[in-house]
């Protein structure tokens, strides 16, 4: 089976669209999403809506908890703030009530996945450094662990007690415990501007990240349209 994996959205159905058409061109049988669907950009409701149609596994980011009231606001910075606020007006009850039934992890034969840690997840902490992806990597509760939250695609792998990060191109998983990060679909934190997603691919246990090209000064511009900070149009047309 080969699985699309898509994380951090955040309202960016431009990016979507684009992530989706090459989904579709890579044969994908599911896709799984990694929570944080809204948050930031102009669209948080189009892309729930696709979630819902679209992701077979569907995981609560900390934008997500935020949305539903778990997560206070003054945890978040004030762009997240602002946009979480905004979306609140617009976000459907059909949705809002999908939500509700979201979990923050999700444990499979294969694999753990969390939106942040598999430390704490739900927790918000960032897995940045080797140091917090070793501590993440000894917590996980499968040999492959896939998480969101940084922005950033990254790869570690732990074999005996050594870790390594490892290029995210192809994984070989072929033992060890992994660590993996499809990047973000809609907010690109890696100076790289394109939409980032995974496939893993469980006959062939390996593991991929995608690039694809999408209309970033069109999501741009619709974010100032809709009255959100001019910070968030910005940094996605540089990547960070």
């Amino acid at each position: 089976m080969r699985v699309g994996i898509v994380s951090d959205i955040h309202g960016n159905i431009h990016a979507l669209m684009s992530v989706e058409t090459k989904l579709s061109e890579l044969n994908v049988d599911e896709v799984w999403c990694l929570g944080d669907t809204v948050g930031y950009g102009a669209f948080p409701n189009e892309c729930l809506n696709w979630v819902r149609e679209n992701c077979s596994r569907v995981l609560l980011g900390n934008h997500e908890l935020a949305l539903l009231g778990f997560v206070d606001l003054e945890l978040l910075n004030t762009y997240a703030q602002t946009a979480i606020k905004w979306s609140l007006e617009r976000v459907s009850e059909e949705n809002l009530e999908f939500l509700k039934n979201l979990n923050v992890q999700e444990l499979l034969d294969c694999c753990q996945l969390v939106h942040d840690t598999p430390v704490s997840p739900g927790s918000m902490d960032y897995i940045l450094t080797k140091n917090e992806a070793f501590k993440a990597l000894l917590s996980q509760k499968r040999e492959i662990c896939f998480f969101g939250h940084t922005h950033i695609p990254k790869a570690y792998r732990l074999l005996s007690s050594l870790i390594d990060e490892i290029s995210t191109r192809e994984v070989n998983i072929t033992g060890g415990r992994y660590l993996l990060n499809p990047g973000s679909v809609g907010q690109p934190r890696d100076r790289d501007p394109r939409a980032s997603f995974g496939v893993y691919d469980t006959e062939r246990e390996k593991f991929s990240v995608f690039r694809v090209e999408y209309p970033v000064k069109t999501a741009a511009r619709e974010i100032l349209r809709a009255g959100l900070p001019e910070f968030l149009a910005a940094r996605l047309i540089v990547g960070v």
